[in-house]
């Protein structure tokens, strides 16, 4: 945990700091009020210890400009005063506790754990996750009795994850709260600490506690749920919405039997026909969403059976005026089929968990159903056939997909589970403005939840109401489900947090902070460097996606470090904002005559810098992603694993590292594409694509090379490191299966070949070439397997 000391006392500041290091606590010092505050205004901390006889700024006013700042941890006075008067005064400063010095280190450390104690979940003297233990006053820590030894960093790392047990840490967090600010770390500092931490658990059988989510950081693993009470709040959920919805169903059940009658009497005219058709195909979807699996299929036939009988030339007035002789021959059928239907309707509603239990799910929900971070998407569309169609399409892209036919069933099923996107059609031919009144709904109550209109009203206006609406994008039918899908892709990109790294170089250091505390909560990874000196050096390591300059700094001006940087063929592209104190348009004129892309003046306001940096990383990641993206895969495509990887060889060369090229090749792909066509091909590769890009690091370098052939780096690894990681991913694709057709299904796997760089090339080309000779050998020695060079 990261405290703050603000304490003039040199001697008793060291003594304190040094016993609370030896207590695994990380300790920033400022020796008066005014410094105290530009630590908090640049840093999170978990407890913060004020003296309250400080220079500058005392420690009752700091307390006080804290709480009034919005700061809500625990604050601990240290005083010699001791009167009652002097305690009120402190406590209704905003201080969490008071002590009185002299006191002794025990005292102060069992307040400290106090304090921290209220701000944890269960606020136990103990901290515990299922049968993890810690004990943070004996720093002891053990799984089912068994003792662990982590060392003191990771012992930290075990405290902050308990005290938050439900939070997602970001790297950036971690090294906040358990890093000084005169030893900032890298984030790999971060992976290599949570990976010894996991090893020590593993080696207790403590295995998977810690998690890891993708794109946001690390959290501990959810403990198992009481499954008996999941399955109960499902059925009452189920059962809630049923309770709500049961009327406008039993009505619509009514309109069939009403034409059903009229069809018995020879009396059904064309409105009531037409009425009951839209009816039933309403049940279809809405009994199929509440479990009434066998209802549906009723409705349906229903509804082929109306849609049939439409088709027939009306009868002449003539015809109409001749008695018939009883029912028409498709009276008793129709009437069996609603009987059946009502009695079905007459059972309680299945839950979910029924459904699965009893095979009753669609293809795409059974085979995505034991994935709950697989995305979901409602389709809310009356179109069955391209409904089906997108579930079919979904498997490809791990999708998960709800189907509402109508507004009525996407508002149900929204209050049942809500969507990652939604794809919404403006077209109901019974009610033209819903589909807009439920996109006016969703952006108002759920802001963050992506909306896709995809319809065949293609009007100018049309558009324009979507876009005041808030939908996020406009598809005009027909379209592919492909695209379709595509664009659901890109609306859920936009929802992830933005991964950005960003390198500030200014020789002051309060801004510094101060940009550290603005980019902070947006989850944008800062880098900063005070000397410029070092700037060619921090480029190449921190590989930043947009870069800060001030303009006056010693040695080097920020305007030559940007004419660098766009001298440069790799770093030319990268976005530059500068923040600068000079207004008069002769230096701005050079700021963007060197290739700047904006500045900001000083001083620098929050809204207007986030802004900015938001503004330029989103298009620049967005013109980056076009041209560095292999559209089908979603991996880098050939030029841009060339730039990357020639960087890394120069990074190989001054950190003296090696260097794992691999290429993979699918086996039999050619029979793939002959036999069974290129869109079944397209699957696979856009799959083995997606495998890639979930198994290998952030920092890998993952490209499809050309055609079947993909690419794989992976810095500071040797070829049989890196062979390991490429049979693991082969046992992972040698799992897969493709639906082709019908019960016709695709099983796949692939060739590869490692090269070592400098061992077996000291450029590209020649790594290329070892790699392949290992590919070629893989081949001969009958595919599916990974060989190193």
């Amino acid at each position: 945990m990261r405290l703050l000391l603000v304490e003039d006392d040199e001697p008793l500041a060291q003594t304190i700091s040094t016993a609370l290091i030896a207590q695994n606590y990380v300790i920033d010092v400022a020796t008066d009020g005014e410094e105290g505050w530009e630590y908090t205004q640049a840093f999170t901390y978990d407890l913060i210890l004020l003296d309250v006889g400080l220079p500058k700024l005392d420690g009752i006013g700091l307390c006080q400009r804290l709480r009034q700042e919005g700061y809500s941890g625990p604050i601990l006075l240290l005083t010699a005063k001791g009167a009652s008067t002097d305690k009120v005064t402190g406590l209704d400063a905003g201080a969490d506790d008071y002590v009185v010095k002299p006191c002794t280190v025990q005292e102060l450390f069992a307040r400290i754990r106090a304090l921290l104690r209220r701000q944890s979940a269960s606020g136990a003297p103990v901290l515990e996750w299922g049968e993890l233990r810690l004990d943070p006053s004996s720093c002891e820590c053990t799984y089912q009795g068994q003792l662990l030894s982590p060392s003191p960093k990771e012992y930290s790392l075990l405290e902050l994850f308990l005290r938050y047990p439900r939070r997602v840490l970001s790297r950036t967090t971690i090294l906040e709260h358990l890093w000084s600010f005169e030893d900032p770390p890298g984030e790999d500092t971060v992976r290599a600490h949570i990976k010894g931490l996991r090893r020590k658990l593993k080696a207790v059988g403590a295995e998977d506690v810690i998690e890891t989510v993708y794109g946001l950081g690390y959290r501990l693993k959810p403990l198992p749920e009481n499954t008996t009470s999941k399955q109960q709040q499902t059925e009452t959920a189920v059962a809630r919405a049923w309770d709500r919805f049961k009327e406008p169903i039993q009505e619509r059940l009514i309109s069939l039997e009403q034409a059903v009658t009229a069809l018995s009497a020879d009396a059904l005219t064309e409105e009531l026909r037409q009425k009951a058709e839209r009816d039933a195909h309403k049940l279809v979807g809405s009994l199929g969403m509440f479990g009434f699996v066998e209802g549906s299929r009723l409705a349906q036939e229903i509804e082929h059976w109306l849609e049939e009988i439409g088709k027939i030339d009306p009868p002449s007035i003539a015809d109409r005026q001749t008695p018939t002789m009883g029912e028409p021959q498709n009276v008793p059928t129709l009437k069996s089929i609603l009987a059946r239907l009502r009695r079905e309707l007459e059972q309680h509603p299945k839950s979910e968990d029924d459904r699965l239990a009893k095979g009753l799910l669609t293809v795409t929900e059974t085979q995505l159903a034991d994935q709950p971070e697989t995305p979901l998407l409602l389709v809310v569309d009356d179109d069955l056939e391209l409904v089906r169609q997108l579930q079919i399409e979904a498997l490809n892209w791990q999708i998960r997909v709800e189907v509402a036919l109508d507004v009525t069933q996407a508002r149900a099923a929204i209050a049942l589970q809500l969507p990652d996107v939604v794809l919404l059609d403006l077209c109901f031919s019974n009610a033209p403005r819903e589909g807009l009144a439920l996109l006016e709904e969703l952006t108002q109550s759920h802001p963050g939840l992506p909306v896709l209109v995809f319809t065949a009203r293609d009007g100018f206006s049309d558009r324009v109401a979507v876009a005041r609406l808030g939908g996020r994008a406009f598809l005009p039918k027909p379209v592919t489900p492909a695209h379709v899908l595509e664009a659901v892709r890109d609306g859920l990109k936009r929802t992830k947090p933005l991964e950005a790294k960003v390198l500030a170089v200014d020789d002051d250091r309060l801004l510094l902070k101060i940009l550290r505390r603005f980019l902070q909560p947006y989850g944008i990874e800062l880098h900063t460097l005070k000397d410029p000196r070092e700037f060619w050096e921090a480029l190449e390591v921190t590989v930043p996606d947009l870069l800060i300059l001030d303009v006056e700094m010693p040695h080097f001006n920020g305007i030559e470090l940007c004419q660098v940087v766009r001298n440069d063929l790799t770093w030319g592209g990268l976005p530059i904002i500068f923040v600068t104190a000079h207004r008069d348009p002769k230096t701005i004129h050079r700021i963007y005559q060197a290739g700047a892309d904006d500045y900001v003046s000083k001083p620098v306001t929050e809204p207007e810098l986030v802004t900015r940096i938001f503004n330029r990383l989103e298009r620049t990641q967005l013109l980056r992603s076009l041209a560095e993206t292999d559209p089908l895969t979603g991996v880098a495509n050939h030029l841009q694993a060339t730039k990357e990887l020639t960087r890394y060889l120069h990074l190989c060369d001054r950190y003296g590292q090696p260097l794992c090229f691999s290429l993979l090749d699918l086996d039999n792909f050619k029979q793939v594409n002959d036999q069974y066509g290129h869109v079944i091909g397209d699957r696979v590769l856009k799959r083995l694509g997606q495998i890639l890009q979930q198994y290998f690091r952030s920092e890998d370098i993952v490209a499809r090379w050309g055609g079947e052939e993909f690419a794989v780096g992976m810095y500071g690894l040797n070829k049989h490191d890196g062979v390991t990681r490429l049979f693991d991913v082969l046992q992972i694709v040698r799992q897969e299966v493709f639906p082709v057709s019908g019960a016709v299904q695709l099983r796949m796997t692939f060739s590869a070949g490692a090269a070592e760089y400098p061992e077996d090339g000291t450029d590209l080309q020649s790594l290329y070439r070892s790699a392949d000779r290992a590919l070629t050998r893989a081949k001969e020695a009958g595919r599916d397997r990974v060989l190193p060079f």
